[in-house]
């Protein structure tokens, strides 16, 4: 049984996978298709969501279930990661929050608020 996606879902949905098959960042794709940023994110997030509502239905036509918490993430699955001359990342957590990461970012400070981030889906 599918479900319909409304034209403006369709649209972002087309725009998120076209951005991550050219290989370029979000602020330069965005400028390209002359397209907001802000808009980008809040679609690829609200995507990523009802993505994973969809996935935790079991065919039931009820609007907006519960969804139960992700299992805890086990640090041992993280990958060390290395980066030069980056101008910018982007970090997408388990839970839907899009971390916009600069260049020259402080290492300590972003391992704090993914410790936070953590510390959130284990309660």
């Amino acid at each position: 049984m599918s479900r319909r996606i409304p034209e403006k879902e369709a649209y972002w949905r087309k725009m998120v996978r076209q951005q991550r098959r050219s290989g370029t960042t979000i602020r330069q794709f965005c400028k390209d298709h002359e397209v907001s940023e802000a808009s980008f994110f809040s679609w690829q997030r609200e995507i990523a969501i009802r993505d994973r509502q969809a996935a935790g239905t079991n065919g039931s036509s009820s609007s907006r279930k519960k969804q139960a918490a992700p299992p805890p993430v086990n640090a041992a699955a993280f990958i060390p990661l290395r980066l030069s001359g980056a101008s910018a990342m982007e970090l997408i957590h388990p839970r839907g929050h899009v971390l916009r990461i600069p260049a020259g970012f402080d290492g300590d400070s972003l391992e704090r608020v993914l410790r936070l981030l953590d510390r959130e889906m284990d309660s």
